[in-house]
């Protein structure tokens, strides 16, 4: 399924204005912006996912260049082990550069290690294991997701980097979410800095 703009308007009708502030039609430039300036965003866009992986369309993302993004998003959301790593979502023009990859295998669904390149690894230790520094890359192509690549694209240009950290948007121990009213409950009920619909983006108001 995917929501409507009607459904996402009415799953944020009653949000109290004093709290959050609602924009509507954010362009990619304006959430990689965000991500650039080290806000959690969890994004509830497009069609459902399903599967053992997220992949952009209901995601939790994050700038993955400092360590200390994982312990914020287990602080205001997952609760997981310190071990358990997060894992990127890079552009396809990036990976050769961040993965280790002599074989040229496709990871478009986030369910292949690689060992990390020195840049890759400096780029994204957020989204790599700490052990040994692999990761279990989501390498997204345009065509598979124009809305995310975009965002990818813009944020590669803010920073200099061409992946985000990506995990599934869910309290931990619950199942992904799919509508809108699911994305706002766990908005509500988590420390997350902003939620990303398809047609508007809900910030906290600074308090």
């Amino acid at each position: 399924p995917q929501a409507t703009k009607d459904e996402e308007l009415a799953a944020i009708a009653d949000l109290d204005s004093e709290l959050y502030r609602v924009e509507a039609s954010p362009k990619s430039q304006r959430i990689a912006q965000l991500l650039a300036d080290g806000l959690i965003l969890a994004r509830c866009a497009g069609r459902m996912e399903f599967g053992q992986r997220a992949l952009g369309n209901r995601s939790i993302l994050a700038d993955p260049s400092t360590p200390i993004t994982k312990e914020r998003i287990n602080n205001a959301i997952k609760n997981r082990d310190f071990w358990m790593p997060f894992a990127p979502i890079m552009l396809d023009t990036y990976a050769d550069l961040y993965l280790q990859n002599p074989k040229g295998i496709a990871s478009p669904h986030m369910t292949i290690g690689y060992p990390t390149t020195r840049v890759g690894y400096e780029a994204m230790p957020a989204a790599c294991h700490p052990a040994d520094h692999s990761a279990r890359p989501q390498i997204l192509h345009r065509d598979a997701n124009p809305e995310v690549y975009g965002i990818l694209e813009d944020f590669a240009s803010l920073t200099g980097r061409g992946a985000l950290l990506n995990t599934s948007f869910n309290l931990h121990g619950h199942p992904i979410v799919n509508t809108p009213a699911d994305a706002v409950y766990v908005f509500l009920n988590s420390d997350l800095d902003g939620l990303l619909f398809s047609h508007y983006l809900v910030l906290r108001n600074p308090v």
